[in-house]
């Protein structure tokens, strides 16, 4: 009689089990989680969107939470998907002095992670981070420094307008121009405007007053901003200085719709692109990858190419 009931609480056991796997396969869907530290900026409006549609493709069902800018938060997510069984974890930080935290935890877990958008990629085996999707800002000023050298083969005179000093972008872009772009490039001024639109109109001014723009006579062949917010700010600068579309060359980065107008409008020239539909789908194809075994560990960098206004319609904006 015991024999009996021990055999059949075994059967009981294995039927339940097998039961509970049964269930899951058939109406458990895997989970994923994306901590955004930026949910509720313009470039994540496109990002977070992309990333959801990638996974529903791919077969999960993802879970995209407000980081808020803060790394306590962010950690309480990676926390949160580790105690819950996720399947996969998506962090893109809020910032990077305080990321490793949330690295050790998700690391010592053993949950399948990427890192995404906002870390040196070329610091990522410092941290322990073994998959990173993300912009490279070298190679944004790489190919900016390429169409100004194609606008430009026999060199021309520059203005800069830069984002905050020793931020990490400011950095990473200035360096690739001092790369590619020799002597016969030469620049007049260049000057932090915290990429704050106020701050570039300003320092356009004063630019336009102590060069001109070599089109009327003075000096400037050539404007470079660093990111769309600010060259709103230089666009109201020559308007108020007198000066129409076309009357100097303007190169600029980013993929937001303030970029796109201003090639419309006939103001901004070129514009190195960064795709957030594209980036966040690759980001979601990667942690795929990773959760399955067949990930190349390092940093798959997102292509940064170049929009004319004639090619502006083939990328996409946000």
């Amino acid at each position: 009689m015991k024999k009996f009931i021990s055999t059949a609480l075994v059967i009981l056991v294995v039927a339940v089990t097998l039961f509970a796997a049964g269930s899951k396969e058939k109406s458990g869907t895997p989970r994923l989680m994306l901590s955004n530290a930026y949910y509720t900026a313009p470039y994540c409006a496109a990002y977070n969107p992309s990333a959801d549609r990638t996974a529903t493709e791919l077969g999960y069902k993802l879970t995209v939470l407000d980081g808020a800018g803060n790394q306590q938060t962010q950690l309480e997510h990676a926390n949160l998907a580790i105690a819950e069984g996720y399947d996969g974890f998506l962090y893109f930080p809020a910032d990077v002095d305080g990321a490793l935290p949330i690295i050790e935890a998700l690391n010592d877990s053993g949950i399948a992670w990427v890192g995404v958008n906002a870390y040196p990629g070329d610091k990522i085996h410092e941290v322990g981070m073994k998959y990173y999707v993300g912009p490279d800002a070298s190679s944004h000023g790489h190919t900016m420094a390429a169409t100004i050298k194609e606008l430009f083969p026999n060199g021309c005179r520059l203005v800069g307008i830069e984002g905050t000093a020793g931020h990490m972008q400011t950095l990473y872009i200035n360096a690739a121009l001092a790369e590619d772009l020799g002597k016969s490039y030469q620049w007049l001024d260049r000057q932090d405007c915290n990429f704050q639109a106020e701050v570039s109109m300003a320092k356009m001014t004063d630019m336009l007053t102590a060069y001109g723009l070599a089109s009327k006579g003075g000096r400037i062949d050539c404007i470079v901003s660093h990111d769309g917010g600010m060259l709103t700010g230089v666009i109201s600068a020559l308007e108020a200085a007198g000066y129409k579309p076309g009357d100097v060359t303007i190169i600029a980065m980013g993929s937001n719709q303030v970029l796109y107008d201003s090639m419309d409008s006939g103001w901004l020239t070129a514009c190195s692109t960064q795709d957030p539909v594209a980036e966040a789908a690759l980001a979601v194809e990667t942690l795929n990858k990773v959760i399955k075994g067949t990930a190349t560990p390092g940093w798959t960098k997102l292509p940064t190419p170049v929009a004319y206004p004639d090619t502006k319609d083939d990328f996409n904006w946000f």
